[in-house]
Formats: structure tokens, C-alpha cells, sequence
């Protein structure tokens, strides 16, 4: 129950599917930038390691860049299209451009990594450009036409 002492307004299905792509987007990028400065996450009898420091930053950057995003979507106010389809194509092209070092590094793993990230972006950026994307995150909850 909220103060005004109403029940809360539902938030859209679709802006929450949006919402939550994009947090694992930034959750995927922040690990990858930890893992580029140097941590090591020991897995039993597997240790991942992948110090890249040039990497590092720029992934960094996105996450935080993305997650904002995501917050703004996941709160529910109305007139978050634009921020979420303006931080999901700033992902996009980020991850494009790692792309293309990752192919010319040849490491089978990072690569296959950026196609999954890429993956999930464009099925953001497909989701925020259908007329249903739209509007679930142009109208605020509750709302008749989300």
C-alpha cells in the first residue's frame, strides 16, 4: 500500500521485460569490466581470468550507462522511452566496436561473449522500437493506453 493509502498501479509487462533485459546487460558488462581490471572469480577447479585493461573502462562506462537506463525504466514514470532506447543503442554501438577488437584479439570465448551481449541488446532495442515498446514506457502506470 502506498501513502495516498490506494492500491499501487501495476507497471507494464513489457516495460518490466524491458527494464530487467537491460539490468542483465549492465550486470554482464560490469562482471566483464571486473574481470578486464584483473579479478579473478576462483570456480572450483576452474579460475576465470581475463585482465584486458583497455577493455576494462569502456565496459565500465556502459554498465553504468545502461543501468541508468534500466533505473529509469524499472521505476515506473512515464516518458522513459528515450532515455532507455538512447542508453540501449549507446550499449549497442559499444559493444560493436568491442566486437571488432574481440575478433581482431581471435579469442574464441570474448567473442562469443560480444555476440551474446549484442544478442540481448538488439532484442532491447527490437522490444523498445515496436509500437507496444513505445508506448509501455511513453504512458505511466496505470494509464489506459499502456
Amino acid at each position: 500500500m502506498n501513502l495516498s493509502g490506494s492500491a499501487p498501479a501495476r507497471r507494464h509487462p513489457l516495460a518490466i521485460g524491458i527494464g530487467l533485459l537491460m539490468s542483465v546487460v549492465t550486470v554482464s558488462l560490469a562482471i566483464a569490466s571486473l574481470l578486464h581490471f584483473g579479478v579473478t572469480v576462483p570456480l572450483g577447479v576452474v579460475t576465470i581470468s581475463d585482465p584486458f585493461r583497455a577493455a576494462a573502462i569502456p565496459e565500465a562506462v556502459i554498465a553504468m550507462v545502461v543501468g541508468a537506463g534500466a533505473v529509469t525504466v524499472l521505476t515506473g514514470r512515464p516518458a522513459t522511452w528515450w532515455p532507455a532506447l538512447g542508453t540501449a543503442l549507446f550499449a549497442l554501438l559499444g559493444t560493436l566496436y568491442g566486437l571488432t577488437v574481440t575478433l581482431r584479439r581471435g579469442e574464441i570465448g570474448d567473442i562469443a561473449y560480444h555476440l551474446s551481449l549484442l544478442t540481448l541488446l538488439v532484442a532491447a532495442v527490437a522490444m523498445l522500437l515496436t509500437p507496444a515498446g513505445r508506448r509501455a514506457l511513453t504512458t505511466g502506470p496505470g494509464d489506459p493506453r499502456a
